[in-house]
């Protein structure tokens, strides 16, 4: 995911959880942006082509929230070190 500045509050969060299957075919994502520093994954898409022109259909229909797409590259901790894979 994009990694957003306040990069000190993504270091102590928990490990997140292992993505799902539908999650690792759509690794493009639209995210919305709070001003309390709390993200939400709008829509998850296989093409950026798509998410970019749902980017814009949500920017046109409220024009005063903040949307991003990102990739999810899918590099997910369990804190042991291994990436969240035994061995």
């Amino acid at each position: 995911m994009l990694i957003y500045p306040c990069c000190d509050a993504i270091a102590r969060s928990p490990p997140l959880p292992m993505p799902s299957y539908r999650d690792s075919l759509h690794p493009w994502c639209i995210v919305r942006a709070f001003p309390s520093a709390h993200t939400l994954v709008v829509a998850r898409f296989r093409r950026r082509s798509d998410a970019e022109a749902q980017l814009r259909a949500l920017q046109r229909l409220i024009p005063a929230a903040s949307f991003c797409v990102v990739f999810d590259a899918g590099q997910y901790s369990d804190g042991s070190g291994t990436g969240g894979r035994d061995g």
